[in-house]
């Protein structure tokens, strides 16, 4: 029987409530280069998912435009991260469980490593993180299964693995990848995420440990 032995989580909206800033960090870079466009709440989170590359030249098909937009936005989102940024509950807890376990853990992000790293080693993430796959790290990206794969083939052993996220993007990956998946009951889009029927569903981080020792 094989024992769920490896967990890859999403980073924003999984593992740290990152959602307040990339709304505002859209909303401010909307406003600077579509100054005459009003983008409410619900289509900025509808945004939300894919590489920042892959949003603003679906808005502005422009190349030397989304590279400005692209600045805009992390220089944004750098000066007020932390203003906004904080850990979902008992993740920390969580973590160090799964650790006493013997789980290889992961991340798989749509983020560059430099924008990803500040808040996972200023909420202590990376004590716990074996393995990572950021945007860039393969020329693919999320719901691709080759970041998955990535971050799989590090370990030495994946008997049985799980992917958690926030986004539909992430649970395709992780079908696609044909691992198990998991959900968040706090995802802003939760009705999407539920229709890509995820294996299971988290309304709190230490769900996560019964599902395991269940499993196992």
């Amino acid at each position: 029987m094989k024992k769920i032995n490896t967990i890859l989580f999403d980073l924003d909206g999984t593992l740290v409530n990152s959602n307040e800033i990339i709304i505002e960090s859209y909303k401010q870079t909307l406003k600077e280069f579509q100054p005459e466009k009003t983008y409410s709440r619900k289509q900025i989170i509808d945004l939300i998912g894919p590489p920042l590359k892959t949003i603003f030249y679906d808005i502005y098909p422009d190349n030397q435009k989304v590279a400005e937009m692209i600045q805009f936005y992390r220089s944004f989102y750098q000066k007020h991260e932390f203003e906004y940024i904080h850990l979902y509950d008992n993740v920390i807890e969580t973590l160090e469980k799964l650790k006493e376990r013997s789980i290889n853990l992961g991340i798989v992000t749509t983020k560059f490593k430099e924008s990803a790293m500040p808040s996972i080693k200023r909420f202590g993430i990376d004590k716990f993180i074996d393995e990572y796959c950021f945007l860039g790290t393969v020329k693919e990206h999320k719901p691709s299964p080759i970041p998955i794969f990535y971050v799989l083939n590090k370990f030495k052993n994946t008997n049985l693995a799980l992917m958690i996220g926030d986004n539909p993007s992430d649970i395709l990956a992780g079908k696609n990848a044909n691992i198990l998946t998991c959900g968040l009951e706090w995802a802003l889009s939760k009705d999407k995420l539920l229709n890509t029927k995820p294996d299971y569903w988290l309304n709190d981080y230490l769900e996560l440990i019964n599902i395991v020792d269940e499993v196992n």
